[in-house]
């Protein structure tokens, strides 16, 4: 998986950090046209009451799905405590004390990850446990798609990787039968690229559409065959910044299985050019994973400290697209759903058009403001692999994946 990486010219960074706040805390899941009168409630009994509701929503949580350990409840506080101080300068627009205090910040961070704003939802039994994060106004769209929702998280798995410490490299969607994406670095991680372009896969690894939160353990295990596709250039995993000019793409053919375990209908390919305008509404799933404290300078947060048990498990975020990062390629695009320091390789779709995937995340940044990014598809199409005139397109029609647009449409 793909540190998130400090990366300072950014759409995000281009707003204060009261600004980005604000922004978050104002949707809070609620569709872009009823924003305009719906702006956060930063007076002192607005502050409290937010608290109030950030307080109990942990506790819950914290007892209900991670077993009410002490030491968790001592995080809500300390959360309960420095949030009130943080929202006060969020209302006072006072950037130098945000931007001094990091605790703040991450406290700050968290505040909007359990207010319903920003909520990062547990996939059990294949649907969407809104019980398990505060839901904010985003339980109307995820009631309206749940049909949608669990068809497209079970066309989502972690691809496993045995003898390793964290026991996986990140996440894959299948777009057809025997074909799944995920990012060109998830794919350097296990498998070696010969002198001529050709990939060894490491043995043993496999992609389980299972390893859920107190849910289904283990789903239509399958082994990988063979790379039919990736990036023309490879993805420095230790660089201090991400090179959003670098394709991080891959598709993974899989070795055949009973159609009868496999997923009642396979992902569609959003081509639409234009989904991916700011403020469009996305779900991100896949399988967070812990952060990488040897390649980043950045603490886990808050909201990561409390969560770190249930890495490795599947998950839908919420979120809105943000303004892509000046100067990169058409094919990116940033957004803001909660990815708890991983999700490589996660699908993105648009909140509505669940059937079919739009995006492919890869990254983000791990300083504030934090954001993520993520590849838009159908922008990609026409890419090669710098080794012969073949596009993603030619790949993903010969496995006779739908392409379709906006209506539908083939």
């Amino acid at each position: 998986m793909h540190p998130n990486v400090s990366h300072p010219s950014s759409s995000a960074s281009d707003l204060s950090l009261s600004a980005h706040y604000r922004k978050m805390m104002k949707a809070g899941g609620q569709l872009l046209e009823h924003l305009e009168n719906n702006d956060p409630d930063l007076s002192n009994g607005g502050i409290r009451e937010r608290l109030s509701t950030v307080r109990a929503e942990l506790d819950r949580i914290i007892k209900e799905q991670l077993g009410g350990k002490a030491d968790l409840h001592s995080l809500a506080d300390r959360i309960f405590k420095d949030g009130d101080t943080a929202l006060r300068m969020i209302r006072d627009e006072d950037e130098a004390g945000l931007r001094q205090h990091t605790r703040l910040l991450s406290a700050l961070e968290t505040i909007v990850r359990t207010d319903g704003s920003r909520p990062s939802f547990m996939i059990q039994n294949g649907s969407v446990n809104i019980g398990s994060s505060p839901v904010g106004g985003w339980k109307n769209s995820i009631v309206a798609s749940a049909d949608l929702l669990f068809n497209a998280g079970a066309c989502v798995g972690r691809i496993d990787v045995p003898f390793t410490v964290q026991g996986f490299a990140g996440t894959g969607f299948l777009i057809a039968e025997n074909l799944i994406v995920t990012n060109r670095h998830v794919l350097q991680g296990i498998a070696l690229e010969k002198p001529d372009g050709t990939w060894k896969l490491q043995a043993g690894v496999r992609i389980d559409f299972g390893h859920e939160f107190r849910g289904v353990d283990s789903v239509n295990p399958r082994d990988l065959s063979r790379v039919v596709f990736s990036g023309k250039r490879p993805i420095d995993l230790g660089a201090s910044k991400l090179d959003h000019s670098r394709l991080d793409l891959a598709l993974i053919e899989l070795a055949p299985s009973s159609q009868s375990a496999g997923p009642r209908m396979y992902l569609s390919l959003d081509q639409a050019p234009d989904w991916a305008m700011p403020d469009t509404a996305v779900y991100t799933i896949g399988y967070p994973g812990a952060p990488n404290l040897l390649n980043t300078p950045f603490p886990p947060s808050l909201f990561e400290q409390i969560f770190q048990s249930t890495y490795g498990c599947k998950r839908l975020a919420p979120g809105m697209v943000l303004a892509g990062a000046p100067g990169s390629p058409a094919w990116t695009h940033a957004h803001d759903a909660t990815t708890l320091g991983g999700n490589s390789g996660s699908v993105i779709v648009v909140v509505g058009r669940e059937n079919a995937a739009a995006g492919l995340h890869y990254g983000g940044r791990s300083d504030e403001p934090r954001e993520n990014y993520g590849h838009t598809l159908g922008k990609a199409l026409a890419e090669t692999d710098g080794r012969s005139g073949k596009t993603l397109r030619d790949h993903l029609l010969e496995f006779g994946v739908h392409l379709i647009d906006r209506a539908g449409n083939k």
